[in-house]
């Protein structure tokens, strides 16, 4: 199976999309070969004191972009990145910036594939040439573990000439090779394994060995336990221990004042991983003592590098730079928002300007109105007061009518108010009670009102067919009342003038015969 095929025509063929190839193989995330290649190059590129120096002027160059695509890397975090020394991991993330902004800029690339050809250039004939043997032969001159490290972070230069090559410019089989041992590494290394789980595998080994321990020499479980012991063994072995920090000029008091716990299975792991058949105590106490120095260093020397990646120039000049920018942002924000503010209040000007005209123009005519509405009232007063006028003269011309009833004498009928009422609903309104009564008493069909009534319900009113008043007694608040149910539901309606019942039934015989009821 070829692992690179013809990439001429590919445009975008980088580190990063050939990992996302291989990570579906392996069915492992997509970073997993590109952060293994490019964490190896990078160590490679700064392991080379002359290949150094140009990494750092092309860093200079940029070195805010580089630094900035580094932080936000997972493999920064790569334990080829982190496993060695301070410097190491420095220059290399200077490298490793460099190479993930090439990964997208062909210009930088090219740059970068030539700087590693002039200084790797025994790894590049060996892809351009198919010929591995002078690295075979270089390999040779080294010791054993000098050649695995070498070879290591040369297969990753190998591997990063071969993926711009065409597939027939490819030692496929050593390719496949160095995918192999990438994927060797990452899930079978010791450096990559997950100490957590192998801890939990020894679990009961641990425990074993710390009951040994504690019942052979008490709790140990920091510098100052060993520092304080009085057993020999301990007391000397701490004592060596603490003058190899005295003559370096370092206290371990203050350089481990961090370190007056340890979790020391990770201690106890690295005796058990050696293989031994038996428990040795003396063996192990050897082991506990001088890893606990050694694991209170490596803290400190962790601690060390975060607070120089977390305080360096790069990081400082980055905050001042992210300060700047969103001081920009403010800026602009204000300028933005005082631009606003000034059209705004323009057109609070004009919108005042505007309003004061409507208003203006609103108040005159509602100054004319007012004054049409005060024409128009003093009118309906006058009108008031000619209706009063109106109303006095029309309850003089009344009771005038009144009297002329009083004095008038209606003719005899050959028929009587029986004969007229029986089919038909009147009702009289006035007239003293007993003469009510009375009336009542002779005619009940009739109905009669109380003239001083004047809250009285008019739809009494409702069905009547005739209606009768005897203005004689009664009052004008009743009157108008009535009439205005009258008037509204267009009733028949006479009056009444004489008391005498028979001269009354007359009347209204009379009126009836006067309406053809």
């Amino acid at each position: 199976m070829d692992l690179i095929k013809d990439n001429s025509n590919v445009v975008n063929l980088n580190i990063g999309n050939f990992s996302k190839m291989i990570g579906q193989t392996w069915n492992v995330p997509e970073n997993v070969l590109s952060n293994y290649i490019l964490a190896n190059v990078s160590i490679a590129m700064i392991r080379n004191p002359e290949m150094k120096k140009d990494i750092n002027k092309l860093y200079l160059l940029d070195k805010i972009k580089y630094y900035e695509v580094v932080k936000n890397s997972s493999c920064a975090k790569h334990i080829i990145m982190t496993q060695g020394t301070l410097e190491q991991e420095i220059e290399g993330r200077k490298a490793l910036g460099i190479l993930l902004i090439a990964e997208n800029n062909y210009n930088l690339r090219n740059t970068i594939i030539k700087l590693l050809r002039k200084h790797y250039c025994v790894v590049f004939n060996a892809v351009k040439k198919h010929d591995k043997r002078e690295l075979t032969k270089k390999y040779h001159l080294m010791d054993e573990v000098t050649m695995k490290t070498e070879a290591r972070l040369e297969a990753a230069i190998y591997f990063y000439f071969g993926i711009y090559r065409t597939a027939s410019e490819v030692d496929q089989g050593f390719f496949e090779s160095i995918i192999n041992d990438i994927k060797t590494f990452e899930f079978c290394d010791p450096m990559t394994r997950d100490i957590t789980k192998e801890l939990e595998v020894h679990k009961n080994e641990l425990q074993e060995i710390k009951a040994l321990l504690k019942r052979k020499y008490g709790k140990i479980n920091s510098f100052k336990d060993i520092l304080n012991s009085n057993i020999n063994i301990i007391e000397e072995s701490g004592g060596i221990l603490e003058n190899i920090f005295i003559i370096n000029k370092l206290d371990v008091n203050h350089l481990f004042s961090d370190s007056n716990f340890l979790n020391i299975d990770e201690i106890l792991l690295s005796y058990i991983k050696m293989g031994y058949t038996s428990l040795d105590s003396k063996v192990i106490l050897q082991v506990l003592v001088n890893g606990i120095f050694i694991k209170s260093l490596i803290n400190e020397y962790k601690k060390s590098k975060n607070l120089y990646f977390e305080n360096n120039q790069e990081t400082l000049l980055i905050k001042i730079n992210t300060l700047k920018d969103n001081l920009n942002i403010v800026n602009q924000t204000n300028k933005d928002i005082s631009n606003k503010l000034m059209i705004s209040k323009k057109q609070n000007t004009k919108f005042e300007d505007t309003l004061n005209i409507h208003i203006n123009k609103v108040n005159k005519t509602h100054n004319s109105e007012v004054v049409e509405m005060q024409n128009r009232i003093t009118d309906l007063e006058n009108q008031l007061l000619a209706e009063k006028r109106y109303r006095t003269e029309l309850n003089g011309l009344r009771e005038y009518v009144f009297k002329i009833n009083n004095d008038y004498i209606p003719l005899a009928q050959t028929k009587s108010l029986s004969d007229y009422i029986s089919n038909f609903n009147i009702i009289i309104i006035g007239g003293a009670k007993d003469w009510r009564r009375r009336f009542r008493e002779k005619y009940p069909e009739l109905r009669t009102l109380h003239g001083f009534s004047e809250n009285f319900d008019t739809s009494v009113l409702a069905n009547c067919d005739y209606v009768f008043f005897y203005p004689g007694f009664m009052n004008h608040a009743t009157y108008y009342k009535a009439m205005s149910f009258i008037r509204t539901n267009q009733l028949k309606f006479g009056y009444i003038g004489k008391t005498n019942i028979d001269l009354v039934e007359l009347e209204i015989i009379d009126e009836l015969e006067k309406g053809h009821l």
